[in-house]
């Protein structure tokens, strides 16, 4: 067997491990009074996307069955609710494709039913605003910064943008006759609040923004907004939206600053009197990057994908992923670490054709088999989770910083290699 087939299982038994007793559902990390949760971020719904990876593979018989009990729990809990956050970390629209993609692969309809409930509440919680839609909530990350309050959120992490995308893979996916038309809305609103630069299109996390945070990325910035309205030009055909996406890639693209012999890295924020230079999904290369992928697919216009293999060999300058910088901490997972880099690598390589990528993801693998702990068959990573807290450690479960997220790109590794890839793509994730 493929050496990172063994460990992406090793990393399930990991997971099955932390199984709260008696019920469908995980332990956060691998501690007996570790809280557990359902959301696509840190919880079940997460650990359901490996699990229907693992059965399209043919890696465990189990896996469907595992998945839909999840599955069940997450629809009793959400029936439960009526309000949740925009966050498609953490929210309905997290909640609502894991449950549509559920019901894609199981064919069951009270997922299916549970997916259009997410959607519909997600909208009810919507205001129209200016020419579009838009979702007004507690100012995000407030237990971080002491500032709360009601804010207008923009990005694609927490905020509109996110939404946006979810609302068109809901559309692609057939799940709602209206889920075209609302994106559509939050699209026109987003244009609204763009702040025009002579770089470009910038957008900020959040409207009336309470402290200095421009981050011109993916997770908070303008690159996952024009990403958003990449995605709604392949649907719609909206110049505008093409036209806007191009002017969000120059501006993001006009904050990075030169990295070794022929890269670029963009800055984590502008404010910082030092530039710090993340180098995962969120706010580095393996996010930015997705953006000016498409930009390429859509414009034949080569400078993208100049652009983007600049962003990679910024990367590799830094010694990643080897050495870890001060934007790539000791963090494995697949919003900050070694994962997400790897995935886009596999991304790379199939877009360009080129091995140097491939190399780059079986480097990032390398790094994470190597740091990582293995007990009696189950593999776990101990990691920090924020950069600030290096110290913080823990050994979680989830997809986005734990090992469920680690083993999916294992899995697409090996089954890339194998020639027969599986992989559920995100929605902020280009198909190849």
């Amino acid at each position: 067997m493929n050496r990172h087939m063994t460990t992406a299982l090793q990393a399930v038994n990991f997971i099955r491990a932390q199984k709260v007793e008696g019920r469908a559902k995980w332990r956060r990390w691998d501690d007996e009074g570790a809280i557990a949760d359902y959301s696509l971020y840190h919880g079940s719904s997460g650990v359901i996307l490996l699990l229907l990876e693992l059965h399209a593979a043919g890696q465990d018989d189990g896996a469907l069955a595992e998945a839909v009990a999840a599955g069940e729990e997450v629809v009793e809990y959400l029936a439960r609710k009526e309000s949740l956050s925009v966050s498609m970390s953490t929210g309905w629209p997290g909640y609502a494709f894991a449950m549509g993609e559920l019901a894609r692969v199981s064919g069951r309809e009270d997922f299916r039913a549970c997916a259009v409930r997410c959607l519909d509440k997600l909208h009810a919680q919507s205001t129209p605003v200016g020419a579009g839609i838009g979702w007004i909530e507690t100012a995000p990350f407030a237990d971080i910064t002491g500032f709360s309050g009601q804010r207008e959120i923009y990005d694609q992490s927490v905020g509109a943008a996110g939404a946006g995308l979810l609302l068109v893979y809901a559309h692609r996916q057939g799940l709602h006759p209206q889920a075209l038309a609302w994106a559509t809305a939050v699209a026109e609103r987003l244009l609204e609040v763009a702040e025009p630069d002579p770089d470009g299109l910038r957008w900020r996390l959040m409207n009336d923004m309470p402290f200095p945070f421009t981050a011109p990325n993916f997770a908070h910035g303008g690159a996952g907004v024009g990403y958003f309205l990449t995605q709604l030009f392949r649907e719609t055909g909206d110049a505008r939206y093409l036209d806007a996406a191009r002017e969000a890639a120059r501006y993001t693209m006009s904050r990075a600053k030169p990295m070794g012999e022929h890269g670029k890295l963009v800055v984590h924020t502008e404010e910082a009197r030092r530039p710090i230079f993340y180098l995962g999904a969120c706010h580095g290369p393996a996010g930015t990057g997705r953006l000016l992928l498409e930009l390429h697919a859509l414009t034949g216009e080569d400078h993208w994908l100049a652009e983007a293999k600049a962003l990679v060999e910024g990367l590799i300058a830094t010694g990643a992923p080897r050495a870890r910088s001060t934007g790539y901490w000791n963090n494995f997972g697949q919003c900050c670490g070694d994962a997400g880099v790897g995935e886009f690598a596999l991304l790379m390589a199939a877009r360009t054709g080129d091995d140097y990528y491939h190399e780059l993801a079986q480097a990032c693998a390398g790094v994470i088999e190597d740091v990582s702990e293995l007990t009696d068959g189950a593999r776990r990573w101990v990691q920090a989770e924020h950069r600030e807290r290096p110290d913080f450690l823990q050994a979680q479960t989830g997809y986005m910083q734990g090992a469920a997220g680690i083993a999916s790109f294992l899995l697409h590794l090996a089954t890339t290699e194998a020639g027969a890839p599986v992989k559920i793509a995100m929605p902020d994730w280009p198909v190849v």
